[in-house]
């Protein structure tokens, strides 16, 4: 498959030989593709934005292998991210969490059980929006702050244009407060749009569909 690596209005920074230094390792990977993105303010804004990705690990306690998704944790920024501002949770426990959610009225105190979901006991503060990255099928989520996005989102008539501009490939999500309400009409929004690399677009939120690389919309 070919890569497209010359674009007009945005910087390709994606080193090959660079990344090859950290095969295997999907949270250096992580932090590398993270460091890219936050370093291109057209991407996103100084502070915002988070990135996630899925890998399997040795759970401490059992001993077996489990899911496991690293996350940019609450504050900081992507383009100074290291491992230790990264909070690591079970998939499986965060997705159950759903069993337990009372709705938007709640929305406070499912951001205090996540605490119940860690992995690694020296993770960073789960931030509002891991719900946003755990119900997504995706093993790397970029969720960005592209300038080019938000004017389209923010736009009067912005549904319609992203309609009309990406046919249907990227859902629409209308604006609400970000949070566990907001990742399960994410994961609605993704099963409705029925192609492989289906993005879901929030009113000034954006989520590219999961890549290794550096993708850029």
């Amino acid at each position: 498959m070919s890569v497209t690596s010359t674009f007009k209005h945005v910087s390709y920074l994606w080193d090959e030989a660079t990344a090859a230094t950290m095969a295997g390792d999907e949270v250096a990977l992580l932090i590398y593709r993270s460091n890219l993105l936050g370093a291109d303010l057209r991407l996103t804004n100084y502070g915002g934005g988070n990135t996630s990705c899925k890998a399997m690990a040795k759970d401490p306690l059992t001993g077996e292998s489990t899911e496991v998704m690293w996350v940019k944790g609450s504050g900081g920024d992507l383009g100074t991210l290291k491992r230790s501002g990264l909070a690591a949770l079970y998939v499986d426990r965060l997705r159950s969490l759903k069993n337990v959610y009372r709705g938007v009225e709640h929305e406070d105190e499912m951001v205090e059980l996540f605490n119940h979901c860690i992995y690694d006991l020296s993770s960073k503060a789960p931030s509002i929006d891991t719900p946003l990255h755990g119900f997504l099928p995706f093993k790397h989520i970029d969720h960005l702050h592209p300038d080019a996005a938000i004017a389209i989102a923010a736009a009067k008539d912005g549904k319609k244009i992203t309609q009309e501009l990406f046919s249907g490939t990227i859902g629409w999500v209308e604006w609400q407060r970000p949070g566990f309400d907001l990742g399960l009409k994410l994961k609605q929004c993704r099963t409705k749009t029925p192609v492989s690399a289906a993005s879901c677009s929030a009113l000034t939120d954006f989520l590219p569909g999961a890549t290794r690389r550096t993708k850029v919309i």
